[in-house]
C-alpha cells in the first residue's frame, strides 16, 4: 500500500467514527443546560452539526485528494521503498488528524457552554477544559502541516549520544 492509499483509508476510518460519534455529540450539545429556547443557540447548534456533517462528507468522498495534500505530490512519483522521514510524516498527519477529530467537538461544547454560563457560576475547570482542548488543537493543526520540528527531535531524541558510523570515517582511527 503507498502512503496516499493508507491516508486515504484512515480518511475514511475517520468519517465513519465521526459518523458513530456525532448522534452522541449532538446530544451532548442539545442537553446541556442551556436555553436552547433561544433560537440563536438553536443555529448555532445546528450549524456546528451541519459543519460535521459536511466534514463526514469531503472525508469520505475525497480521501485521495486530502492525501495528496497532506503528503505532497513528490511523495506519489517515488516507486522505491519509502524513507522512515516519510512514514514519519505520515505517521505525524495521521495522529493530527486524529487528535484534532477528537478535540474539536469538544472545544466547541466547551466554549459554548462558557458562552452561556450565567456569571454567578464557577467556570473555572470549564475555563481549564476549554484551554486544554484549544492546546490540542493547536498541537493537531501543527502535526497535520508538517511537524518538521517534531521530525527533527524524533531523529535527535533516537541517535542521541551515538557517534558516527565506523564505516563513514576515512580512517579505522577515532578523531
Amino acid at each position: 500500500m503507498s502512503p496516499h492509499q493508507i491516508i486515504a483509508v484512515t480518511m475514511r476510518l475517520i468519517a465513519v467514527w465521526m459518523v458513530i460519534h456525532l448522534p452522541g455529540q449532538v446530544y451532548g450539545f442539545v442537553d446541556s443546560d442551556a436555553k436552547l429556547n433561544d433560537p440563536i443557540l438553536r443555529w448555532l447548534a445546528f450549524g456546528v452539526a451541519l459543519v460535521e456533517i459536511t466534514l463526514i462528507f469531503v472525508l469520505w468522498v475525497f480521501p485521495n485528494a486530502i492525501a495528496r495534500k497532506l503528503l505532497g505530490p513528490s511523495v506519489s512519483e517515488i516507486s522505491t521503498p519509502l524513507t522512515a522521514d516519510t512514514w514519519l510524516q505520515m505517521g505525524c498527519a495521521l495522529i493530527g488528524l486524529w487528535l484534532l477529530a477528537t478535540s474539536m467537538p469538544a472545544l466547541l461544547l466547551d466554549t459554548f457552554l462558557l458562552s452561556t454560563a450565567n456569571p454567578i457560576d464557577d467556570a473555572a475547570s470549564l475555563r481549564h477544559s476549554a484551554f486544554y482542548y484549544f492546546a490540542e488543537v493547536v498541537i493537531a493543526v501543527w502535526l497535520v502541516l508538517g511537524a518538521t520540528g517534531f521530525r527533527q527531535l524524533f531523529w535527535w531524541a533516537k541517535n542521541a549520544g551515538i557517534g558516527a558510523p565506523s564505516n563513514n570515517r576515512s580512517s579505522g582511527r577515532d578523531d
